[in-house]
């Protein structure tokens, strides 16, 4: 019984698509997240596995190492999340939020959507120099705020994937 529930999960799996409960498509059965769909450490939290990497990349180089991981550099769309993200790691973390193009004109986004919430410490982004990149930064008096920085800077990156689907009958 367990392995032609395995044949059917792996068959019919492509008719899934990531991020929902349910599916109409009569070829997919109900699909659901849970924390062990993460790989090992990574954290689960809302449908998706977050990591913070362990070592240092300028804002582009940390875009092109959560791709490397088959992931996207993350962005907080809400209070929650940032909060959850933020607690992952004390310093400061890479997010995908940069105001490269147009100066003043922030796109912070997930992959190819565009992410609308924003949570800028005080007088930030102030542009000091050359800050054109997003970071949020962790202390231990609890600040989870986010500030420009210059993307050549060496820190952390917060990498994201959707958790993956759980089989159930």
């Amino acid at each position: 019984m367990y392995v032609v529930l395995f044949v059917l999960f792996a068959a019919f799996l492509e008719s899934c698509y990531f991020g929902l409960i349910t599916s109409g498509d009569p070829q997919c059965f109900t699909c659901i997240y849970d924390n062990s769909s993460c790989p090992e450490s990574w954290h689960y939290w809302g449908n998706s596995c977050y990591k913070i990497t362990e070592p240092r990349f300028t804002w582009s180089d940390a875009k092109d190492e959560c791709r490397n991981l088959g992931r996207v550099l993350g962005v907080p769309s809400s209070n929650p999340e940032n909060e959850f993200t933020a607690q992952l790691s004390e310093g400061v973390v890479w997010i995908d939020c940069n105001d490269r193009e147009v100066e003043g004109r922030w796109k912070c986004k997930e992959g190819n959507v565009e992410v609308a919430y924003r949570n800028w410490n005080y007088n930030e982004p102030n542009n000091q120099g050359d800050e054109d990149c997003a970071a949020f930064y962790t202390t231990w008096w609890g600040s989870r705020k986010w500030n420009d920085l210059e993307c050549s800077r060496l820190e952390r990156a917060l990498c994201k994937m959707a958790g993956r689907p759980v089989l159930q009958v």
